[in-house]
């Protein structure tokens, strides 16, 4: 039990007559690269808002850590260390690259109004090595050539990256991920694999809900899929793949 990093149990959610979610039990490990597929409908995305606080479940339990955070605000989950990523991404358009990452990586107690005007060399300190991670953030994402664009002006795929970037800079314990290759060339889709595999060897805990099956194939070490907001698979990709229902209900439409 303790060996569970998150666990849900007995979660359901439904909308109108139709059940998002509805699962018995499910744990994720540390430091593991966990991939959740399944076809359109199958509750993944409402899952992660659930886990991450965004919605707010009709029955069920989750943990994180052991500690119940099963109503738990969006912002008290964050700091806890479990980050989320959206499906359409959400960063400041009128901010530059740079300032996007520093206000992400920035702590409340290092913000009040009169540090700021007094710029204490306490403060000047902080933000000298904030500035320091937000640049080494974006040579790790390849984007340290765009610190002073404004997000505004970044494609789909660089505002992915961008948006990946403010998520890391506190260095999370666990990342979920929606959806990271949706809308991005394939080029950059490689990048972002890359990346993502990147950040799970340096020891976070990923939860990715991916449409992209061999790219969730290539780097999953787990694949859970849901289907009609139930689990009808998990296990390794290889495994999975054979599955007879993951078959049925997703693999064999022809969309692999």
């Amino acid at each position: 039990m303790s060996n569970s990093l998150i666990r849900v149990n007995n979660l359901k959610k439904s909308f109108g007559g139709l059940k998002a979610v509805d699962i018995d039990d499910l744990n994720f490990k540390s430091n593991e690269l966990t991939s959740i597929i399944g076809p359109n409908g199958a509750g993944k995305t409402t899952l992660f808002d659930l886990i991450s606080g965004f919605q707010e479940e009709d029955n069920g339990e989750i943990f994180y850590k052991d500690k119940n955070i099963t109503k738990s605000q969006p912002y008290k989950i964050a700091r806890l260390g479990m980050v989320r990523t959206f499906q359409l991404t959400k960063v400041f358009d009128r901010m530059t690259v740079l300032e996007n990452l520093m206000f992400a990586g920035s702590s409340i107690s290092n913000d009040s109004l009169l540090q700021s005007i007094m710029k204490l060399s306490k403060q000047k300190k902080y933000e000298e090595l904030l500035q320091e991670e937000a640049i080494n953030v974006m040579k790790d994402l390849n984007i340290e050539q765009m610190s002073s664009s404004y997000a505004r002006e970044l494609s789909g795929g660089q505002k992915k990256l961008l948006e990946l970037g403010r998520s890391i800079i506190k260095k999370p314990d666990v990342l979920l991920l929606d959806e990271p290759l949706a809308g991005v060339n394939p080029k950059l889709a490689e990048d972002l694999l890359e990346i993502i595999q990147n950040l799970s060897n340096q020891g976070i805990t990923i939860l990715m809900v991916e449409h992209n099956i061999e790219a969730v194939m290539k780097i999953s070490e787990r694949v859970v899929v849901l289907a009609e907001g139930a689990l009808i698979a998990d296990g390794a990709p290889q495994e999975v793949r054979e599955n007879q229902k993951v078959i049925e209900a997703y693999l064999g439409t022809g969309d692999e």
